[in-house]
């Protein structure tokens, strides 16, 4: 355990480091709960916590005021006004300059196809058969399934809708937040929940699936960080791989990601289906 005056960070706290701020908040994750929870928090919502007080972003991700300070000093920053000045400033100039050093040559499609060949092919290494197996076997004994992210996030959700549909599972997909813990509270043993948030720290999500589980509906959670808040209030976690800077995550080249877990579980619900079926015919 680190004691106090420990740095976990190899950021200098001059404010002089070159790396981008949310690829420094990104390797806070692999922090202690306390300030890891802040990053997960600040990664999910950047935008937000640039116009939060302190005490506002204090509450929003749970933690104490000076976990944030701690977090920001971890990260290279004199303080959190410093912090705030460079997050806001790297988020204007990614909104001014989407295209920045992207041309449209082959190299850079080459780049594109190589990305999102390694995101997919990352997470299906971390994807585990059994719990697949498991999971599309819950969902397609479900009396109803229910999808929520907030966010980018509620376009995976979208996703995940569209293709477990498509295989005959009774599913729902909520935008907003407020249906979403209302159905989640309305829910029963025999129905199903699945929470979408790549950092796993939404608090409307993971409030979204604590409610669900909590009345004893199968619980899952998607998300790139397995040891997340929103991990923990789950029974099953099936983990996306991390994009190699913070802000793919934002964009649509993320997406294959979830189209390979959506398609996963869509082919291990197609076989319990003709197991079922098969059992049946035989009887």
């Amino acid at each position: 355990m680190a004691m106090q005056g420990d740095s976990f960070g190899p950021f200098p706290t001059d404010g002089n480091s070159r790396t981008p701020v949310l690829l420094r908040v990104e390797s806070a994750l692999d922090y202690p709960n306390a300030l890891a929870r802040v990053a997960q928090y600040i990664l999910e919502n950047p935008k937000r916590a640039v116009r939060q007080t302190l005490g506002e972003l204090s509450a929003a991700s749970q933690s104490g005021q000076a976990t944030i300070f701690r977090l920001c000093r971890e990260l290279g920053f004199k303080g959190f006004t410093d912090f705030k000045l460079a997050l806001a400033a790297e988020i204007g100039q990614r909104e001014t300059e989407p295209d920045r050093g992207v041309s449209l040559t082959v190299n850079s499609f080459d780049e594109i196809v190589s990305l999102i060949h390694r995101s997919v092919l990352n997470t299906r290494q971390l994807a585990k058969p059994e719990e697949i197996s498991y999971t599309a076997r819950q969902l397609l004994n479900a009396r109803h399934v229910n999808i929520y992210g907030s966010g980018d996030s509620g376009l995976a959700g979208e996703v995940l809708f569209h293709r477990l549909r498509r295989v005959g599972v009774p599913v729902r997909v909520f935008a907003n937040v407020g249906y979403a813990h209302e159905v989640a509270e309305a829910m029963t043993g025999e129905d199903a929940a699945i929470a979408v948030s790549q950092s796993g720290a939404s608090p409307d999500t993971v409030e979204f699936l604590r409610r669900a589980r909590h009345i004893g509906a199968f619980s899952l959670a998607i998300t790139c960080h397995p040891k997340s808040s929103l991990a923990k209030v789950s029974d099953v976690v099936l983990q996306m791989a991390r994009m190699p800077q913070p802000g793919l995550s934002e964009q649509m080249i993320g997406m294959p990601r979830i189209v390979f877990i959506a398609e996963a579980l869509a082919i291990a619900i197609g076989d319990h289906a003709k197991s079922s079926e098969s059992i049946s015919s035989a009887k």
